[in-house]
């Protein structure tokens, strides 16, 4: 009797054994899973801020050329206003000479 109860306790054990090692073991293969799902997701998240980064870069160039742009507008403007003057100026002298001529 002694006997059989041990085989049973063994049998119990065994099969407690496998239960717990099967638990384990999905634990560990669901961890990989997690894991292999981690490094797909962190590979698309690198290539999204690396292009991100350049796209970033790009907007930087347009919005420095833009700027540059508005700058040069303005010289031009200043540039305008200047020969205005000067022609006004000139216009107003050349009047002047003719209506002392006169």
């Amino acid at each position: 009797m002694h006997e059989k109860k041990k085989k049973e306790a063994i049998v119990a054990a065994t099969a407690l054994t496998h239960a717990l090692v099967d638990h384990l073991n999905g634990g560990v293969a669901q961890a990989y899973v997690n894991q292999k799902k981690l490094d797909t997701e962190t590979k698309i998240l690198q290539a999204n801020a690396a292009h991100f980064s350049k796209q970033t870069v790009q907007w930087m160039k347009l919005v420095d050329d833009f700027n540059t742009a508005l700058k040069e507008l303005g010289d031009v403007e200043n540039w305008a206003r200047s020969i205005e003057t000067d022609m006004r100026t000139i216009s107003s002298a050349l009047e002047y000479a003719y209506r002392k001529s006169e």
